[in-house]
């Protein structure tokens, strides 16, 4: 893997840190209070890069905004139809093995399955 840059290894650390899939502007803010005069275009050009090179990857239908994660193992995501709240759980295994399978027959290069639920905070 390349050397990462100061600003590079920062958007990674507060991606690490935050463990809650943040959009690019929670990462910039975050990202603010330990390089004051980061840019959000840095922020973006930055998130590119780490997923390009298999660092983050990006959670698809999460909402307006781009979500990312650090977890790049096997698993589904629950997103909350009311706050957009992410919580990871993994596939079902004979879900996970068919997926593989298809995957590796259809020559993809990833799958990712997302549910959709009023998670509990949004509940009570």
């Amino acid at each position: 893997m390349t050397k990462f840059s100061s600003r590079r290894q920062a958007v990674l650390d507060v991606i690490k840190n935050m463990r809650c899939h943040p959009s690019a502007d929670m990462v910039y803010e975050e990202c603010r209070k330990i390089i004051p005069n980061i840019s959000l275009a840095t922020v973006y050009r930055n998130l590119a890069f780490l997923e390009q090179q298999g660092v983050v990857g990006r959670v698809v239908g999460a909402g307006e905004k781009e979500r990312y994660d650090v977890e790049l193992d096997t698993h589904c995501h629950v997103i909350c139809k009311k706050c957009g709240k992410i919580i990871d759980i993994p596939y079902p295994q004979n879900l996970k093995t068919t997926l593989d399978v298809c995957i590796d027959e259809l020559d993809f290069s990833s799958a990712a399955l997302s549910f959709y639920n009023v998670c509990e905070d949004c509940k009570g």
